[in-house]
């Protein structure tokens, strides 16, 4: 898959814009679902849009409840909060929305990996071989 590059510096980028140059969202709320607190950026309320967010979250919190609290990259300790930060979709949820919440498709980072991996999809071996073991899942090239 051909990387594309962003329009203000010309890093690697999924769309238009590297992680650093997109258009930014409000930063983030606290939610609790059942006994667990979760922080998350902030999405429209109401409708469609909260079913979703509040779907996203409960995905989340299964697979922090699952998977150890480090970098699955670095295996540098995350503490015992989650943020929606450490959790990376490797393929793209607008590209891939039926791997959106596929377990497989979310690797855990720390906010500076995930803040690389958005800049240069391709930094990390270990990523990139998930990655195209999941476009064969999703039998897309």
């Amino acid at each position: 898959m051909a990387s594309k590059k962003c329009k203000t510096c010309g890093a690697n980028s999924e769309g238009e814009y590297c992680f650093r140059h997109k258009p930014r969202k409000p930063l983030t709320t606290t939610k609790t679902l059942g006994n667990s607190t979760i922080k998350l950026k902030n999405r429209a309320n109401g409708g469609k849009n909260q079913q979703a967010f509040d779907e996203q979250l409960a995905f989340f919190l299964q697979i922090w409840k699952k998977r150890l609290h480090k970098s699955e990259i670095s295996g540098e300790a995350l503490g015992s909060e989650p943020l929606t930060i450490f959790f990376h979709h490797i393929l793209p949820k607008e590209k891939y929305p039926e791997a959106c919440f596929d377990e497989d498709n979310i690797v855990i980072l720390s906010w500076q990996e995930h803040d690389t991996v958005e800049r240069d999809m391709y930094r990390y071996p270990e990523i990139n071989k998930r990655r195209e073991l999941l476009k064969i899942k999703y039998e897309r090239a």
